[in-house]
Parts: C-alpha cells; sequence; structure tokens
C-alpha cells in the first residue's frame, strides 16, 4: 500500500512539474487516474484483511486497469513535456499497454503483479534524479 501512495504522489509532483509545458493535460489525467486507482487499491487491500481477497478482486482489476492507462498517460506527458530523455515517455507508454494485453490474454486469473506498476516510475524517478532530464 505504501508503494502505491509514493507513486502518486511522484505523480503528481511530476504533473505539477510539468503545468507550464505542453504536457499538464496527459500529466493531470495520469496523476489522477492513478490516485483514484491508488484508492480503491489501499481500500481493498485494507478490506481483504477482513473479507478475503476474492470478494474483493474485482476492485483489484480496477486498479490494475486504471494504473495501466494512467502510467500510459504520464509517458504520453513526458513526450509532451519536452522533456529530453524521449525514450522514457516511450518505454512507459508501450511497457503500460503491452502488459495491460498481455496481462488480459494470458493471465486472467490473477492480474494483479504490483512490480510491474513500480518499473516505469522508477526508471522516471532515477532519470530525474540523474538531472538527465
Amino acid at each position: 500500500m505504501a508503494g502505491v501512495v509514493l507513486k502518486v504522489i511522484g505523480f503528481v509532483l511530476l504533473a505539477s512539474a510539468l503545468q507550464n509545458t505542453d504536457g499538464r493535460v496527459w500529466g493531470l489525467i495520469g496523476a489522477t487516474g492513478f490516485l483514484f486507482g491508488g484508492i480503491l487499491l489501499v481500500a481493498a487491500e485494507a478490506q481483504s484483511l477482513t473479507f478475503g481477497y476474492e470478494k474483493l478482486y474485482p476492485l483489484i482489476v480496477v486498479f490494475v486497469v486504471m494504473a495501466f492507462l494512467a502510467q500510459a498517460a504520464i509517458g504520453g506527458a513526458w513526450l509532451q513535456g519536452g522533456l529530453p530523455a524521449a525514450w522514457i515517455g516511450w518505454a512507459t507508454i508501450v511497457w503500460n499497454l503491452a502488459w495491460l494485453i498481455a496481462l488480459a490474454i494470458f493471465s486472467r486469473r490473477d492480474l494483479y503483479y504490483p512490480v510491474l506498476h513500480g518499473v516505469m516510475p522508477l526508471v522516471m524517478g532515477i532519470a530525474l534524479l540523474w538531472g538527465t532530464v
């Protein structure tokens, strides 16, 4: 749960950094979408302690779809924002859409692999911290 909250904070900060660029709209869409998905995930994870995982699995599926689409939007914001490392924006879009499709086709029983939602935010964060952007 803490990882999702930290990713939401990071995406909101990135969206605010893109406010004076062409990527502001996609940044806000992505940050807002990930925020709402994160709220659903945190609620489902907390409720699963009482009700069990099976009954709350639909909320997890909604989070997975929202998270992948929100991160793809963040990738679009990265591209439109004019950040120099454009490959990160393209990689984010392709990574998230490809995993969304692959999981829907090949892993219908369990779509929730949290590590998949952390790879591209990690790449973005490293690039921003190293100052390559």
